[in-house]
This record gives structure tokens, C-alpha cells and sequence, in this order.
């Protein structure tokens, strides 16, 4: 009998043309990976802003989002009105307004998100020109997203960015409607 098998040089060049493949579809996976992780942080912060206006509405109290920073890490909380003037930096200092939730990290722990705006982006529309990379959160001065029992909020957009790809998550003033929109080479779409 006969018996047939591969050579060396045979199982080489499948080998290598394997490895060609792998090669080829690394970045592809490294990128679809980095989108992923992106988007998903998004959505869980999209779910926070909505979680926080039903509070605001169940409980009839003024209920905000503050972003703060400590030792070079990005968090949220949320915290409530006590006494009827507003969720406020100074009552928060002091006591009166209490966190209900927090501190959350705001890139949803994801190694490849961060919280910024990578250079040269253009800004969502319908705004104009590209994007200050010096301020990712842009809900007023106080880096606040405040809604109120009636429902509405304080209109913003803050920014999460990957290595090729930018990330916002905007509220619009009156309705307070939560969207998250992606930036892929210069054009901007909502997911």
C-alpha cells in the first residue's frame, strides 16, 4: 500500500498563508473591537441620562448628572435637589443635595475609551466647524446635566472618543430627548 501525506514545504506554505490572513484581519477585529467597546459606553451613559430624568419625573425633584475628575479619571454621579433650589455645586459640598448614585467611571471601565474628542473633527449638526478637544463634557460651566420633575434638562452634548473613531451623546434642550451619534471619516450619523 501506498501512503500519502504532506511534505514539510507543503505544511510551510499553509502555515504562512494562514498567517497572512490573521495578519490581514488583525486590525479589522482591533477596530470592530474598539467600536464596540465605544458604542457600548455610549448606550450605558445614554441609559443613565434617561434613568436620571424618570427620577427627576418619579420623584418630583429636581435630579442631576455631575462630572468630576479625580486623580485623572473621569466619573459621573448622580444626585438630587434638597432644598428646592436646584441641584447645585455649593449643596453638594455642603450636604444638602445627595448623591443617589455614583461615582461611576465614565468610560464605562473600557481600556480603548476615553473621555475627549480626537483631533479634527468636525462638529454634529447642525453646528459648525471642528470640535475643541479641550472640552469633551459641554453641559454649561458647571459640567452639570440637570432635568427637572416637568421633565426637561439642561441641553449638552459630552464626547467619548476611540483610536479611529468619536462618539456623542447629546441632549436636546426642551424634550430632553438622549441621542447617541458616531463619527466615522468626517460625517456624522445617529445610532
Amino acid at each position: 500500500m501506498r501512503e500519502r501525506g504532506f511534505s514539510l514545504f507543503e505544511l510551510v506554505v499553509v502555515l504562512f498563508v494562514f498567517g497572512v490572513m490573521a495578519a490581514v484581519a488583525l486590525p479589522h477585529l482591533r477596530a470592530y473591537a474598539v467600536e464596540a467597546h465605544l458604542l457600548g459606553a455610549g448606550r450605558v451613559f445614554a441609559g443613565e441620562f434617561r434613568k436620571a430624568r424618570s427620577i427627576a419625573i418619579m420623584s418630583n425633584v429636581q435630579t442631576a448628572i455631575r462630572f468630576e475628575t479625580r486623580d485623572g479619571v473621569d466619573y459621573y454621579s448622580t444626585y438630587q435637589d434638597g432644598d428646592r433650589d436646584g441641584v447645585r455645586s455649593a449643596d453638594i459640598a455642603s450636604g444638602v443635595d445627595r448623591r443617589i448614585a455614583g461615582p461611576l467611571r465614565l468610560d464605562a471601565g473600557a481600556a480603548d475609551v476615553r473621555v475627549g474628542i480626537n483631533p479634527n473633527v468636525p462638529a454634529p449638526p447642525p453646528e459648525h466647524g471642528i470640535l475643541d478637544p479641550e472640552d469633551p463634557i459641554r453641559f454649561g460651566p458647571s459640567n452639570m446635566l440637570s432635568f427637572s420633575p416637568l421633565g426637561t434638562a439642561t441641553p449638552g452634548t459630552f464626547y467619548l472618543a476611540g483610536e479611529t473613531l468619536q462618539a456623542a451623546v447629546r441632549v436636546t434642550p426642551g424634550s430632553s430627548r438622549v441621542r447617541l451619534m458616531t463619527c466615522r471619516g468626517q460625517v456624522w450619523s445617529v445610532r
